[in-house]
């Protein structure tokens, strides 16, 4: 039996013993998103991640077109595809975003905060 064949019949195994395969996307995605996230240990591994996460996807996607070229079909990779990175794109969106909002309020926190410099371009001693 061919890779491709073993690792169809052991996802199936999976998905009968599970439920939905929908479902699975989901999880699978996930927990691959996650565990890259715990791999990387850096600030912006989110990025990383979901790049993790598309290609184990595209890969379990060609392993499908291999293992059953008759059946296969768009609208089941497509809809394959959205469940697995729907919630790691989303969390890495809302990530950018927040980071994005930080740094513009630290940036007008530190121009209102700044130590005005006199025209000559000295900064003024403090006195007590």
């Amino acid at each position: 039996m061919d890779i491709v064949h073993l690792y169809k019949s052991l996802i199936d195994q999976i998905v009968a013993r599970a439920g939905s395969a929908e479902l699975l996307h989901v999880h699978v995605g996930m927990a691959i998103y996650l565990a890259t996230l715990l791999a990387v240990r850096q600030r912006r591994g989110g990025i990383v991640a979901l790049q993790m996460v598309l290609a184990a996807e595209l890969g379990n996607e060609v392993m499908d077109w291999l293992a059953a070229s008759p059946q296969w079909s768009w609208s089941d990779t497509i809809s394959d595809v959205v469940l697995t990175l729907l919630w790691p794109a989303a969390i890495t969106a809302v990530n950018a975003w927040r980071r994005r909002r930080w740094r513009k309020t630290v940036v007008a926190t530190a121009r209102t905060t700044a130590i005005p410099v006199a025209a000559s371009g000295r900064v003024p001693i403090a006195t007590t």
